[in-house]
């Protein structure tokens, strides 16, 4: 009894296990394409989605440090660096008398720096609860409630789950819950009341000495909310104008945000060259080694068109076999880059000093999806042309080409 009669597709895999280092080397060719794109967009949209998230999160229009902690604060807000530095003690009564100013927090830094003492090293951000205008929206979002004085709220990335306690300078404190995921340093921060900070600051004593265990009134920065129609930048210039002798400096957020922009800027076009690289380096070598492949076939082909095969059933195998390889290596690169984008992402966020925010789970399955699809076009397309000339050869000079 005669077998059923093979499909276009086992013929297409059969033909692709008879040369198994030039399918390895299209496979190859595919996955690498599949793992840029995918990697690269990925990494392209969590900076994108970071810069974003740092724009709609910052909420003050012009922050006040110590004169040279610029810097810091930015590592603060970037990638939740610990640091610690404090304004001169009447910071916010000299600021009371500037123009423009509709509402001022302040906040108190204190870095869990040593290992021996906490959990783990991070930053503790003590907000005034009452004036705050940054943190507490958050925290109304997530408790529901103010937050008391002995309570924790943690960041996206801080181990730990409300109910559960935090150990800093031998002391045990609860958490009291958990902000969003927002791709900035508050990620990797805890906030507490400026009463909470003071308390922590005295019980480091044991360990270190500390200006905040004498003086609770310390403040580290000042975020700072304009009136209507007043210029950010003008009033940061005021600020430094006035106080800048006396190691006061005001930065406007704006200049912080649009630092940003242009680092991502930058980023995202260096990765949509790599993209676009890698693209045109696979387009011309799989169109290359199909046309090679293609031409040692010339007497098969010739044979199969010599037996009753159409020259659409030809093109249709060589374009099968396309489609089949271009899938291995499509699948194989989109999840390779998937886990290369769950590892090494956040390493180059961090090297590169920028925010960031993974798209959510849906958003990222869907670009796998795109990143099958536009691989396998590639794949498909670039063998196309090749396909195409063999499946319209002449039978006799196949034949006799061979």
């Amino acid at each position: 009894m005669a077998g059923a009669p093979l499909s276009m597709a086992a013929v297409a895999r059969k033909n692709i296990r008879r040369r198994p280092w030039r399918s390895f080397c299209l496979v190859l060719t595919v996955l690498l394409f599949a793992f840029f794109l995918y990697a690269g967009t990925v990494l392209s949209i969590s900076l994108s989605g970071g810069a974003r998230s740092t724009a709609d999160r910052l909420g003050a229009d012009v922050i006040v440090v110590p004169a040279g902690y610029d810097p810091h604060i930015d590592s603060i807000i970037l990638s939740g660096k610990p640091s610690m530095f404090y304004l001169p003690k009447d910071i916010l009564e000299r600021l009371r008398d500037v123009e423009g100013i509709d509402r001022m927090s302040p906040q108190t830094f204190l870095a869990t720096l040593r290992a021996s003492c906490c959990s783990y090293p991070l930053q503790i951000v003590g907000v005034d609860y009452d004036s705050d205008f940054i943190v507490r929206p958050w925290l109304e979002a997530t408790l529901g409630r103010g937050l008391k004085d002995g309570e924790l709220i943690v960041g996206y990335r801080v181990n730990g789950e409300a109910g559960e306690r935090l150990h800093f300078f031998g002391v045990d404190l609860p958490i009291a819950g958990r902000l969003e995921q927002t791709g900035m340093g508050f990620d990797s921060t805890v906030f507490v009341t400026r009463k909470t900070v003071t308390d922590l600051a005295k019980a480091a004593e044991n360990i270190f000495k500390h200006p905040l265990a004498n003086d609770g009134s310390l403040v580290s920065t000042v975020m700072v909310k304009l009136k209507p129609g007043y210029d950010s930048v003008k009033v940061a210039q005021e600020i430094n104008r006035r106080f800048g002798d006396d190691d006061i400096f005001a930065l406007f957020s704006k200049k912080f945000v649009n630092s940003i922009a242009s680092s991502l800027t930058l980023v995202s076009w260096m990765i949509r060259g790599g993209i676009g690289l890698v693209w045109l380096l696979a387009v011309i070598v799989i169109a290359l080694l199909f046309s090679v492949t293609m031409n040692e076939r010339k007497g098969e082909i010739g044979v199969l068109r010599a037996v009753g095969a159409s020259r659409g059933k030809i093109l249709a195998l060589a374009l099968t076999e396309a489609l089949l390889i271009s899938f291995y290596g499509a699948v194989l690169g989109t999840s390779l880059g998937a886990a290369a984008a769950a590892v090494v992402s956040p390493a180059v966020s961090e090297a590169l000093k920028l925010p960031f925010l993974l798209p959510s789970w849906r958003a990222l399955i869907l670009l796998g999806v795109a990143s099958v699809t536009v691989s396998v076009l590639t794949g498909v397309l670039s063998a196309l042309f090749s396909a195409r000339r063999a499946s319209r050869a002449d039978i006799y000079d196949t034949l006799r080409g061979n």
